[in-house]
């Protein structure tokens, strides 16, 4: 698995299994997560901008193609609605969609090939219970 999948991985299983917009989580909480599922250490720039669907993406300024994640697995948000930068961290919802930075067109989730299978129910979970849901469940 990559680092990026292993982190929404982590948040998934940080939120299981509430829906709502609401519950959020730290960077702590994720990096510490991330050590104890996958035993890996990642940087903060990846979950602070890299995964984060309103954050521009970062390309590359020599050539604009290349560079920076399209992915929108995490909205940063501190009343679970609006994007902000120092609020805490929840996956990326449907209803995120009109707050996406520029060239964020990439996927919310991983692939199902991409996660081991024993994750594949968080990716269940969060396609059929989490993404469109605007309440806890």
């Amino acid at each position: 698995m990559t680092k990026m999948d292993m982190i929404w991985v982590a948040v998934a299983s940080l939120l299981h299994p509430s829906t709502t917009p609401a519950k959020t989580v730290t960077r702590r909480e994720i990096e510490v997560q991330v050590k104890a599922l996958f035993g890996a250490s990642i940087t903060p720039v990846m979950v602070e901008r890299h995964l984060v669907s309103s954050e521009d993406r970062l390309a590359d300024k020599a050539d604009p193609r290349r560079g920076g994640s399209r992915n929108r697995y995490l909205m940063r948000t501190s009343d679970g609605v609006t994007p902000s930068r120092s609020g805490g961290f929840r996956l990326y919802k449907n209803a995120d969609r009109e707050h996406d930075g520029l060239e964020r067109t990439g996927p919310t989730h991983p692939a199902r090939e991409a996660v081991d299978a024993k994750y594949c129910d968080l990716l269940d979970w969060y396609e059929a219970r989490y993404a469109g849901a605007s309440g806890d469940a």
